[in-house]
């Protein structure tokens, strides 16, 4: 799971009917949580956060038709990550914090802005993938692959800890990561936008 998984073709072309209110729902999904990050990690407040992403998902609505995975504009991943990166400096300036503005488009130009979003899409994959998945295995099973995975507990303590052997937990995180390996990848069938 190093890679955030694309976004699928299918989606974005179901997108493109606003009736189609499960393709809205599964972005929404996937992608609310990532645009809230970013509009935080440029120091608005929640509310403020909040309205951002209402904003972005309104002008994703409103001009989802007229993007086009054969033009050379780029993927839909970094299209959408420069409508929040608008939607952003449209704000900071709209509230009269041009300093900031200007700091946000110098930090922009610094930093990759692609492993930022790489980054919030990885995390927010995988809570959505794990969300997915979590109900489907046992409580000690689940544990295990947590402690293990994600709290980096030693294989030993986790044992310890669910009460299942060492050759438990290495065999319930395998499970795990494999089912969440398989979610990820059914998302993405492979479309890359």
């Amino acid at each position: 799971m190093n890679n955030p998984p694309p976004t699928r073709a299918s989606l974005i072309l179901r997108l493109q009917s606003s009736e189609d209110a499960e393709a809205w729902e599964q972005f929404s999904e996937l992608y609310r949580p990532f645009i809230f990050r970013m509009a935080k990690t440029r120091g608005l407040q929640h509310a403020d956060a909040h309205d951002l992403t209402q904003e972005v998902l309104v002008r994703v609505a409103n001009s989802v038709r007229n993007w086009d995975a054969d033009r050379e504009q780029g993927s839909f991943r970094g299209w959408l990550s420069r409508i929040t990166r608008n939607v952003v400096v449209d704000f900071l300036r709209s509230n009269s914090r041009k300093i900031q503005a200007a700091e946000f488009v110098h930090d922009v130009a610094r930093c990759a802005e692609s492993e930022l979003y790489d980054l919030e899409l990885r995390k927010q994959t995988f809570a959505w993938a794990a969300e997915s998945v979590k109900g489907t295995f046992r409580g000690p099973t689940w544990q295990a692959f947590w402690l293990t995975a994600v709290e980096q507990v030693s294989i030993e303590d986790a044992a310890r800890q669910t009460g299942l052997s060492v050759g438990a937990v290495y065999v319930a995180r395998s499970r795990v990561m494999a089912k969440l390996k398989k979610v990820v990848q059914s998302v993405d069938q492979g479309n890359q936008a």
